[in-house]
């Protein structure tokens, strides 16, 4: 029996951690504020329970003296638990406003410093007895309550959706010109284009965003654009400068057969009237497309003049927003 050895061996390691007695604590009457006293000794019950079924510690309770409505400091905590003959001493402190109430849980060694803080929010009553056992699941594994939830210890401000700034929509028209540099048929004097588009502008109040579609066309020729923007407000009021830039796809045509690809655009503007109902938007840019327009074929197939370019230049409107 060869096997029996080596078995009786690892038994008998295992033993001492399976026997380990339970950790000694002196658990502090509950405080609060603006919690009725029953409350307090419920939830003093009800986290001493929590603790003991982690199965690491043994509670002691202390005196009720050394409860009461004030919160115990760490000096009161850690005199409960030499006078307990305990490794710390642990408080409870519920404090309500409105309907929700926050839950904090504090342990301190014998000689008063601290070895475990936590804190976790009930938005309910019935929240009260998943966050005190998360609480004392958190102080014998040592980790925050806030990351120990389970299918059966969600608290009800946590199923609750995040709130969010309601962001303001603006739809609006607009009219500008651009000048097209590098043009494909050889001019060297820029293409001007004119023509306008429309857009959907969104003020999130820290940064502003929009989409927006124009159609420019002059000069033999032509440039539409879908795009995004992302602009900085520079100011608050109604009367608010911008920065920033965007991305957009253009589809450009300067005397060749024309191309479409991606293009970047920085560009500054200001808003007249950001906190109306109508607004008035000038805003001034720089486009450059990343990709490159080539001279193309006429209808026999023969390559046209030109040389291959890569279009860019500035660009000018002025819109209603409402």
């Amino acid at each position: 029996m060869t096997w029996l050895r080596p078995l009786l061996l690892s038994l008998a390691l295992v033993a001492p951690f399976a026997t380990r007695a339970a950790e000694p604590i002196a658990l502090l009457p509950a405080t609060g504020a603006n919690v009725h006293e029953g409350h307090l000794a419920a939830a003093t019950d009800v986290f001493r329970s929590q603790l003991e079924r982690t199965g690491r510690f043994e509670v002691r309770l202390a005196p009720a003296g050394a409860g009461g409505r004030d919160e115990p400091t760490a000096a009161d905590a850690a005199a409960a638990a030499r006078a307990a003959n305990a490794t710390l001493g642990v408080t409870l402190r519920i404090s309500r406003l409105g309907e929700a109430a926050a839950v904090r849980l504090g342990a301190y060694r014998p000689d008063g410093t601290v070895a475990h803080v936590d804190e976790l929010t009930a938005g309910s009553p019935d929240d009260l007895e998943p966050v005190l056992r998360r609480l004392a699941r958190g102080l014998a594994e040592g980790q925050p309550a806030r990351s120990l939830a389970e299918l059966d210890s969600v608290t009800l401000r946590e199923s609750d959706p995040y709130l969010k700034y309601a962001a303001t929509q603006v739809f609006g028209l607009r009219l500008g010109t651009a000048f097209l540099y590098d043009r494909v048929d050889g001019v060297s004097e820029p293409a001007n284009v004119s023509g306008g588009g429309v857009f959907w502008l969104y003020d999130a109040r820290s940064f502003l965003a929009d989409v927006s579609f124009d159609l420019h066309t002059g000069d033999g020729a032509r440039l539409i654009s879908l795009a995004l923007g992302f602009y900085r407000p520079l100011s608050k009021g109604n009367l608010a400068p911008y920065l920033g830039g965007g991305v957009g796809y253009h589809w450009t045509e300067t005397g060749g057969a024309g191309d479409s690809g991606l293009a970047l655009r920085a560009a500054g503007g200001l808003i007249i009237g950001r906190l109306s109902s109508v607004q008035v938007r000038v805003e001034a840019g720089y486009q450059v497309s990343l990709f490159k327009e080539s001279p193309g074929t006429d209808f026999l197939g023969t390559p046209q003049a030109g040389s291959t370019t890569r279009p860019h230049g500035p660009l000018l409107s002025v819109g209603l927003g409402f």
